[in-house]
């Protein structure tokens, strides 16, 4: 039963990140993306609570595959700076649905925070997940003009001077 709701979950994402190419999040619904998923309308409800539920089941899902290919000889500024450029397609949807703050709690999972870390812990993670998304945030509004690598140089400049 666990896999067919894998399954299920992962149709119900994909579907509606394709709706999301072609509508706004706001007018597409369940019906939309059920049909679109090829599964009864009940499913959706079985599976998540929201359409922004389901946007961060997909990102958790794009997140992991990712980072299989992490290297760990990298920083994790050049990691995201990389995963936006490697998925601007996906970063565009997001910005035009006003969700792209659903890419902090994957900035943190990558960090493998826990609401159990200690406080200094917990706020060090958060600190850095802000300040790499908010990076992210600004590159992306500048049309992402500088490469990756170019960022992560800024990036690194800038952990240094501190």
């Amino acid at each position: 039963m666990e896999l067919q709701s894998d399954f299920s979950k992962k149709c119900i994402a994909d579907a509606l990140i394709s709706l999301m190419k072609t509508n706004d999040v706001e007018k597409i619904t369940n019906k939309n993306i059920t049909d679109r998923a090829g599964l009864s309308h009940i499913t959706i409800y079985r599976n998540f609570k929201s359409k922004n539920e389901i946007v961060s089941y997909y990102l958790k899902g794009i997140f992991n595959d990712w980072s299989k290919n992490w290297k760990e000889e990298e920083n994790i500024g050049y990691q995201i700076f990389k995963f936006f450029a490697d998925n601007k397609e996906l970063i565009d949807l997001l910005y035009n649905a006003n969700l792209q703050y659903l890419l902090i709690d994957n900035i943190l999972a990558l960090q493998d925070y826990k609401k159990r870390d200690s406080d200094i812990e917990a706020y060090s993670k958060v600190t850095i997940a802000y300040l790499i998304f908010g990076w992210c945030d600004e590159w992306y509004k500048r049309g992402m003009k500088n490469t990756p690598e170019e960022m992560a140089k800024y990036f690194n400049r800038t952990e240094k001077n501190e």
